[in-house]
């Protein structure tokens, strides 16, 4: 392991061939000593600020019976967002900011709107590149509908 971070037990360790592919040996290093990765997580989201990129987001909604429309920042390349849809709110609407685009395995198209009208409807995903969201939750049970507008 790579020397810690200002004497805190966290490091790089380089991977070996075996573990990392062949011919990757020394080329690729991996984040080692947490038990775990605390993720920024909050509750209190409004259709007035942009959802970010990163981090657990509980859509909370504004009224009961009201539809409510929460902007998504663009992507960042490799890291996870997970956002959670409350049950106050019939539908719950997720829109890219500049027209990024989610994707599904399930789904060839891609959507720049997810819409959910589930209780406690959750969707993970990841940024593939600064316009491109990948959903790693099956949208066909964790959204409703996946569209344009």
């Amino acid at each position: 392991m790579l020397p810690s971070l200002h004497g805190r037990r966290i490091g790089l360790l380089p991977m070996s061939s075996a573990a990392s592919g062949s011919g990757r040996a020394g080329t690729v290093d991996m984040l080692v000593g947490p038990e775990d990765l605390r993720r920024g997580v909050t509750t209190a989201e409004t259709t007035g600020t942009n959802v970010p990129a990163w981090g657990v987001s509980f859509l909370n909604g504004t009224s009961v019976g009201s539809s409510s429309v929460y902007v998504l920042d663009p992507p960042i390349p490799g890291v996870r967002k997970t956002v959670v849809f409350s049950s106050a709110n019939t539908p719950q609407y997720l829109r890219t900011a500049n027209g990024e685009f989610f994707r599904t395995s399930a789904d060839s198209t891609v959507a720049t709107v997810i819409e959910s009208t589930l209780t406690g409807a959750v969707v993970e995903m990841i940024g593939l590149t600064t316009a491109l969201w990948g959903l790693l939750t099956n949208g066909t049970t964790a959204i409703s509908r996946a569209a344009t507008t």
